[in-house]
């Protein structure tokens, strides 16, 4: 699941909520914090953060970015593609 549909799904919490009820079971799951109802925060485990950065990083690689525009056209032309994921657990397989 993707970080930015979990942050769709997340739990919105208004600050006095936050400020009487904080426990670390709060602070485990994406957050969104409001003030009167408006979001104004949001709390991400570390592990998403990292994730973001990851992706962040890979962004403003252009030699990634090129990579990947290139694999668009090649799907679009006809090629045919596989999940991301897929291609990460037989990077996985194949270090092991």
């Amino acid at each position: 699941m993707s970080i930015a549909a979990d942050l769709l799904k997340a739990n919105h919490v208004g600050i006095r909520d936050i400020k009487e009820h904080l426990s670390t079971r709060l602070l485990k799951d994406i957050l969104v914090i409001t003030d009167r109802g408006t979001p104004v925060s949001v709390n991400l485990p570390y592990s998403d953060v990292l994730e973001l950065v990851d992706i962040i990083d890979e962004a403003a690689d252009l030699e990634t970015m090129a990579t990947v525009s290139e694999a668009r056209k090649a799907i679009k032309g006809g090629a045919k593609g596989i999940l991301v994921a897929n291609l990460f657990n037989r990077i996985r397989k194949q270090r092991r």
